[in-house]
């Protein structure tokens, strides 16, 4: 909703790094510019090349780096003034740009949007990173994250330099093939060209399937039966399974345990099984049997986004005895703490436990309506077991059943609690007093209720609350209990306020009540006018050491806005900016 703010910057004059990075930047692009760079061909002139060069290469890498990271903004801050840029000229001018200052010791590289206008210059770049071996720890193909890739194949070409370039980044901790990964990348990776990776997203690209994920984890791989067959270590897990090969295997010398143990002994060691951290997978085309495969194999998963209907599948056979799904497959105690996972939690969370119990963020929504509560069956008591629960994200949710969880040992962990409800109320007070040590608290479209009893005699609420947001919450009967909750906030960081009605008088008594000495951040907007004036503004910035940031100005009932953003500028240094929260 916030969609303008303003920020304060650094007083004084600028840093010495920033100044050069920008200096040389521009030296950079103007001496491509009076080479005369012919915008029909991708390469840069040879002794224009050389020259850059001998002076290029003297910078330390840390400052190529920089200078590299800001090379677009540089880019349409010296030729974009001066001469026309189009979606032709900007991708070639980057290319040129990145061989001019690419060095194989940087730390990140990003391929930027831009090069996904030009088909050369993209070729171009791929073939500068593998040019050489890189210690670089982060890439990201970010040229790929366009819609015309979601329904345009690569070339043969590009594709297959592509999956060459990967050869070249052994060090590689962290990787982002949006769109345009497969199958056969996933099995490269697998086959430990990139033996230290952590963090995967190929997110939206369709080629990607069951067989990649299975491949991707080396010959150890076990899938489950299905497109490719089933593996033996898989069937060696369970006990089902080894009844099922000790039958195919009866009469013969080898056992069901002899082959477990020998797939175990022959698994690549340079496979990222044991290295990968986090995993997107969403909008591919892989299902339920998909993410089973990754469970099994990556171990250390800690993060892991697919789609929710996949989730879903998974869960829903895990739920039952009789169901298809088997338990014992899924390694003990997964590290697993993150999950796209919204709707039927409640009913799931049988299973979600058994699998997963390390989660750290539960979504559920609306349980009352759900079969396994009507059949009369209490899920609430397995939120127990998950002893690293620190988020909970509610929606439509009866909160009296909530409080008995919480009254029962579940609130000393909560960190993060979100609320969502148009027909259903929270009452904040029991919150303070069941979730000591709660440090962002959400409600939105909800009818809050905060009425602190007699015996509540500090004026302190949520001693340890740093981050407080209230949108269209309806305050029926007490118009004023949102500001009586954050007069007794005294160590907020942000605060996020969305039509809720507000005076400069109002501001006043929050500000002569609690003086706000953490506050960094504020967020104040509305589908209409905010009745706040210049004077709020200014009593902000005296009230508020740190502030830092005031979002949604722009939409306060300011005599002259024009005069208050020039003061901000001038006299407190302020800059206006488009803010990029939604």
């Amino acid at each position: 909703m916030i969609l303008e703010s303003v920020e304060k910057v650094s007083q004084g004059p600028s840093r010495l790094r920033d100044l050069g990075c920008l200096a040389v930047g521009e030296l950079v692009v103007q001496g491509l510019w009076r080479g005369q760079l012919r915008f029909q061909s991708i390469y840069i002139p040879e002794p224009l090349e050389r020259t850059i060069r001998e002076w290029i290469d003297v910078l330390p890498t840390c400052l190529r780096q920089d200078i590299l990271n800001k090379s677009s903004h540089i880019l349409f801050s010296t030729i974009g003034k001066v001469t026309e840029m189009s979606s032709s000229t900007v991708p070639i001018m980057l290319a040129a740009i990145m061989e001019t200052l690419y060095s194989p010791a940087m730390q990140d590289v990003e391929l930027w949007t831009d090069f996904h206008w030009h088909h050369e210059a993209r070729l171009k770049v791929l073939h500068l990173l593998h040019s050489q071996q890189t210690t670089v720890k982060n890439l990201h193909l970010t040229c790929y994250r366009t819609p015309i890739f979601q329904f345009q194949a690569l070339s043969f070409s590009e594709r297959f330099l592509l999956m060459n370039v990967l050869n070249k980044f052994g060090h590689l901790k962290q990787l982002s093939v949006p769109y345009v990964a497969d199958d056969d990348l996933l099995a490269k990776l697998g086959g430990g060209c990139c033996p230290q990776l952590e963090s995967l997203d190929v997110q939206g690209s369709w080629e990607v399937t069951n067989q990649g994920l299975a491949a991707m984890s080396g010959q150890d791989g076990q899938m489950v039966i299905g497109r490719v067959g089933w593996v033996p270590s898989h069937f060696a897990q369970c006990g089902e399974g080894q009844k099922l090969l000790s039958n195919i295997l009866q009469g013969s010398p080898v056992s069901a345990s002899q082959i477990a143990t020998m797939m175990k002994q022959n698994k690549i060691a340079t496979s990222m099984v044991d290295t990968l951290r986090s995993l997107n997978v969403e909008n591919t085309a892989i299902d339920g049997r998909g993410i089973e495969t990754v469970l099994e194999n990556f171990t250390h998963l800690q993060r892991l986004y697919a789609d929710e209907p996949h989730w879903q599948s998974l869960l829903v056979n895990l739920s039952s005895p009789a169901g298809p799904g088997c338990r014992d497959c899924f390694p003990h105690n997964l590290p697993l703490r993150a999950l796209n996972l919204s709707r039927n939690t409640y009913s799931l969370l049988e299973p979600l436990s058994h699998i997963l119990p390390n989660l750290e963020h539960l979504s559920i929504s609306n349980f009352e309506r759900s079969e396994v509560y009507l059949d009369g069956q209490d899920n609430l008591p397995i939120l127990h077991t998950f002893g690293k629960l620190s988020s909970l994200d509610l929606q439509d949710v009866d909160m009296e059943q909530i409080y008995h969880y919480l009254a029962q040992g579940g609130g000393q962990n909560i960190r993060c609690f979100q609320y969502k409800s148009r027909h259903r109320h929270i009452d904040l007070a029991k919150l303070d007093t069941l979730c000591p040590n709660l440090k962002e608290l959400t409600v939105s479209d909800s009818l809050m209720v905060y009425k602190p009893g007699n015996h509540m005699v500090d004026i302190k609420s949520f001693t340890s609350l740093k981050y407080l947001t209230l949108k269209d919450v309806s305050l029926e009967g007490d118009q004023a209990c949102w500001k009586r909750l954050i007069k007794r906030c005294s160590g907020l960081v942000r605060l996020t306020l969305q039509n809720i009605r507000m005076t400069d008088a109002d501001m006043t008594d929050i500000l002569s009540s609690n003086l706000f000495t953490q506050l960094e951040e504020l967020n104040i907007s509305s589908t209409g006018t905010i009745n706040l004036t210049e004077e709020s503004v200014y009593k902000l910035i005296e009230k508020c050491p740190r502030l830092r940031k005031i979002g949604g100005i722009c939409c306060w009932s300011a005599r002259d806005i024009v005069t208050l953003l020039d003061q901000l500028s001038c006299q407190h240094h302020f800059k206006i900016k488009m803010d990029d929260r939604e």
